[in-house]
């Protein structure tokens, strides 16, 4: 979930756009990134479960 600010996340080959409120789910064994696209800072809340790393 996005707390503050925006948040560009791309899981294998799909971006989106998250601002605050927004929330993501995907399969966290796909190749994923988060990338800031706030002119400050942001914050979001995530959760892996169950644990994949």
């Amino acid at each position: 979930m996005i707390i503050r600010g925006a948040v560009e996340v791309t899981v294998e080959n799909q971006s989106k756009v998250l601002g605050v409120g927004d929330a993501y789910y995907f399969d966290s064994r796909l190749p994923h990134r988060f990338r800031n696209v706030a002119d400050g800072p942001s914050e979001i809340v995530s959760a892996i479960n169950p644990p994949t790393y």
